[in-house]
């Protein structure tokens, strides 16, 4: 399900922003990206709910533990500002780049995390994982000189990397800080992640756009793919939270592994993009070093450094 939808979330955003450059529809991002937040919101409250009987608007506006939750909340608002910019920065890469490129330079967040988890909290990477990055590195040349990204060869290619950035550091936070509260219910966590996520986004609209954000031009010119992408939107971040919660990693990395190449291949079957040799070629260095790296884990069985 994870797979499904987040390559259908890539190719109809990708979809959306070709009609957008049509003329055939407009619409602000950030509009898209708080509904999402606010549908993961309603998701999380009534499947807790389902779960344990709790109506957790009630929980945290009137209960007894209301303080004590609000508190504890406050560790969910760093990685749902991260989300946030990540979020944001899908549609603009989306606009940019076809969704097997944007794909595939996303897994150099496997480079960035490395870098983090060596220099920031000071662990050490095994000789496979080094090797996993070597070849992604190797992989990210070859499609960078690609015909398809050539002709893209400038500061926007920044975007990607910026993006891939965003998504490390809130992935280490989350390794960090919130894997320490495993207890606590995974629909209390969304809930407080994604309201979190609609403060951020309603600021992150009305500074990039306040006039087109206050029209709700999302509402006012209604398309059927906003319901896809709202719906793709929704049920892809319920089941990564998932699968980061309950799921070994293992099974994370061959989902990703398996996108790397699938999206590309959906995205020229289905949208017309371009797929060239070399294109393949990056995109299975790619998928095996996302499979060497994350096989032994996300630094989770080396030894760390003296402190």
């Amino acid at each position: 399900m994870y797979i499904g939808t987040s390559i259908m979330l890539f190719l109809t955003i990708r979809h959306s922003k070709v009609l957008e450059t049509r003329g055939i529809l407009s619409y602000d991002s950030t509009s898209i990206v708080m509904s999402i937040e606010v549908a993961k919101t309603i998701a999380s409250v009534m499947l807790r709910y389902a779960m344990s009987g709790e109506f957790l608007l009630f929980s945290v506006t009137f209960g007894p533990r209301r303080g004590e939750l609000w508190r504890m909340s406050w560790a969910y608002a760093t990685p749902a500002f991260l989300y946030a910019l990540y979020n944001n920065l899908t549609y603009l890469n989306l606009r940019l780049f076809d969704p097997g490129t944007l794909q595939l330079f996303m897994q150099t967040r496997i480079l960035f995390t490395g870098c983090l988890f060596v220099f920031l909290l000071k662990r050490v990477l095994s000789i496979r994982q080094w090797a996993a990055l070597a070849i992604l590195t190797l992989g990210l040349v070859i499609k960078y000189i690609s015909p398809t990204v050539m002709q893209t060869v400038d500061v926007r290619i920044l975007a990607m990397l910026l993006q891939a950035f965003f998504s490390s550091l809130a992935g280490v936070y989350n390794e960090v800080a919130l894997k320490r509260e495993a207890h606590i219910s995974i629909h209390l966590q969304n809930f407080f992640m994604y309201l979190y996520g609609i403060v951020f986004n309603l600021v992150l609209g009305l500074m990039i756009a306040p006039q087109e954000y206050l029209k709700g031009s999302i509402f006012r010119h209604p398309h059927i793919i906003f319901l896809l992408i709202i719906l793709s939107g929704t049920l892809n971040g319920l089941t990564t939270a998932f699968i980061l919660k309950f799921i070994n990693v293992i099974v994370k990395a061959f989902a990703s592994a398996v996108e790397v190449i699938l999206m590309a291949v959906l995205a020229a079957v289905i949208l017309g993009e371009p797929l060239t040799q070399q294109d393949v070629t990056a995109g299975i260095l790619v998928m095996c070093s996302v499979y060497l790296y994350y096989t032994k884990g996300c630094g989770s069985d080396v030894s760390t450094k003296s402190r």
